[in-house]
């Protein structure tokens, strides 16, 4: 197999996945509420978050793996973010979420920023 053509085919797999400020357009307070009412429990979860979004949105895959990385509190904004690991094919990516509405542990995450690792 050609190596130039398998590396050509690996750096197109890797642009299939929207990257950057990649935030999606979502009213934040209706989901919120709509979570507090019982309703898209996911939304509390960081990975699956990350998952159903980067699906849905990001052109991430259903046999792509997620995987949770961390948490950290962003000074300057005063939000909770969650750092999420995904790997598409050979390529592999940091997910950067947040809680725009509610802080802690009821409160939803939405996807920020989307960074492809070397």
């Amino acid at each position: 197999m050609n190596p130039q053509w398998m590396f050509r085919q690996w750096r197109e797999m890797c642009r299939e996945i929207k990257t950057g400020h990649v935030a999606v357009p979502e009213d934040f307070i209706s989901i919120q509420e709509f979570v507090d009412h019982g309703g898209n429990p996911w939304r509390l979860n960081p990975v699956e978050t990350a998952r159903r979004v980067g699906i849905a949105h990001l052109g991430f895959s259903p046999n792509d793996t997620f995987t949770f990385q961390g948490y950290y509190y962003d000074y300057d904004s005063g939000l909770n973010h969650a750092l999420v690991r995904a790997t598409h094919g050979p390529c592999r990516f940091v997910i950067d979420l947040y809680q725009p509405v509610k802080q802690g542990p009821g409160g939803i995450w939405a996807v920020e920023t989307v960074t492809r690792l070397p």
